[in-house]
């Protein structure tokens, strides 16, 4: 019997001490498992902070900081003209919002459309579409030039082998504004007959026209039925040469009705 509760009591000491072993591993792992989320926490702020860091250098890094344009596909715009329109000047390139300069640019009377290309570290490029002249618009002492759309923009040069329209009128235009698709029209069915032709005139009230070589006027009207008018002319014009007639113009606007005076 005491054998017995002799070892009973064995057994309550060793479950006692294994007992008390297995809490103290508890706690020993426990204790490193805080210790690591707070190091791990200030290791992520720390990479945070240095992350930070880095973006503030390159956005502010002047690298990457614009100072000059690359221009293409200019010939009556200067390369200056389109670098101020732009507002590039000292712009960082993450900035850069390539349809805005675009728009700005485009805001050039000669400018037709803009393109911008940007590469890093500050490198842009811009492409140009220019209004091309289609002809030279006179009206007194002032000219324009005039797209084949018929804008108007200023004249940056001197074109050669370019069709003048005068306005006898003498009406006045300014930069942006747009010939009445109805003059485009005879200009360019005038043009189509008589491709020789460098000079026309023309009014509201007598329309697109020009001069004979014996420096007649002609008034053509508009372009409806510009072949059968100029069909009709040609005996006109013989008819007056024969009887040594010089007319002050000669009239075929209406080409069943030819006059001159």
């Amino acid at each position: 019997m005491a054998s017995q509760r002799g070892n009973g009591r064995r057994s309550q000491r060793r479950l006692g001490r294994q007992y008390h072993t297995s809490a103290q591993s508890l706690s020993l792992r426990t204790v490193p498992a805080f210790e690591l989320v707070r190091v791990s926490r200030l290791v992520a702020v720390l990479l945070l902070m240095v992350l930070g860091w880095a973006i503030y250098s390159v956005f502010n890094a002047p690298t990457f900081y614009v100072y000059g344009v690359e221009v293409r596909g200019n010939a009556a715009v200067t390369p200056e003209e389109v670098y101020a329109a732009s507002g590039l000047e000292g712009m960082s390139i993450f900035w850069v919002d390539k349809e805005a300069i675009s728009d700005q640019i485009e805001a050039l009377p000669n400018v037709k459309s803009a393109q911008v290309r940007v590469r890093l570290p500050a490198s842009v490029t811009i492409l140009l579409e220019e209004r091309a002249p289609s002809l030279v618009w006179r009206s007194g002492d002032s000219h324009w030039w005039v797209d084949a759309g018929g804008t108007v923009v200023p004249p940056l040069g001197n074109l050669a082998d370019v069709l003048t329209v005068v306005d006898t009128d003498g009406r006045s235009l300014v930069e942006g504004d747009h010939l009445d698709a109805s003059v485009l029209a005879a200009v360019r069915e005038l043009q189509h007959f008589l491709p020789e032709l460098s000079v026309m005139y023309y009014s509201d009230a007598t329309g697109i026209g020009f001069k004979t070589p014996e420096g007649w006027p002609v008034y053509l009207g508009d372009a409806r039925d510009m072949e059968f008018k100029l069909t009709v002319l040609v005996p006109l014009r013989k008819y007056l040469l024969d009887q040594g007639i010089t007319p002050e113009f000669v009239n075929v606007q209406f080409p069943e009705r030819p006059f001159y005076r």
